[in-house]
């Protein structure tokens, strides 16, 4: 056997394989595996926009301080919106601000001592400040801030008086939610936020007058969303 053309053939296929290899570690080079490369973190930082759709359940529960007694529809419905945001990275940590607005169909009916509470309520909007650890391509974050929403509550007694309410609550909330970076624009996140509305005295009025209530509206929002990033 020729063991001079042996070892030609030997250090051929070295030199061959050290090539593939070290072309593969050249990240985004030329390689015969592309997709093998992912970047150790992403950079976060800069203006986002997207849209989230998903569903929400709470209470809505109201006081009648006249009647002493009281009512809790448990109103349920789905959501969807747009939210958009700013985010600052430091190191691995991210601070951001966002603001959301979703439009839902949240609506229930319960029966309290002697009357029928209908409620509804058609939009929130969030207000919130975020913070979030990222590593590879996740982001898990917390956040917390400001809540406004609309509600109408209707009040039908046993006598047959009835009264109604629309107003706009304001109140607090905080959530979670983990992001996945699809790409260096694109990123899909799942979120939970609760949302506390304190009760504010209100008025129903009704064609043979008014009647003072307290109504306390929470919200357990759950949803799913996609962002793009500039």
């Amino acid at each position: 056997m020729n063991y001079r053309a042996l070892l030609v053939v030997v250090l051929s296929g070295g030199m061959i394989m050290s090539a593939q290899a070290a072309d593969q570690s050249v990240p985004r080079g030329t390689s015969y595996y592309p997709d093998s490369y992912r970047p150790a973190s992403v950079d976060w930082t800069g203006w986002y926009v997207g849209a989230q759709v998903g569903g929400g359940f709470g209470s809505a529960s109201l006081t009648d301080p006249n009647l002493q007694s009281s009512s809790d529809p448990k109103p349920a419905g789905v959501l969807g919106g747009a939210q958009f945001g700013a985010n600052w990275m430091r190191d691995s940590l991210l601070f951001g601000v966002e603001a959301e607005f979703v439009g839902m169909d949240m609506k229930g009916s319960a029966d309290g001592a002697g009357f029928t509470h209908r409620f509804n309520s058609g939009w929130l909007s969030l207000i919130t400040g975020r913070v979030g650890y990222a590593f590879s391509q996740y982001l898990v974050y917390a956040k917390g801030g400001a809540a406004f929403a609309n509600e109408h509550n209707k009040v039908v007694t046993a006598n047959g008086w009835s009264g109604s309410s629309t107003t706009t609550q304001y109140g607090w909330t905080v959530g979670a939610g983990v992001e996945y970076a699809i790409n260096t624009n694109w990123s899909a996140r799942i979120e939970y936020d609760f949302v506390d509305l304190p009760s504010h005295d209100m008025v129903l009025g009704g064609s043979l007058g008014v009647q003072p209530a307290n109504v306390n509206f929470t919200i357990h929002k759950i949803v799913g969303g996609i962002n793009y990033r500039f």
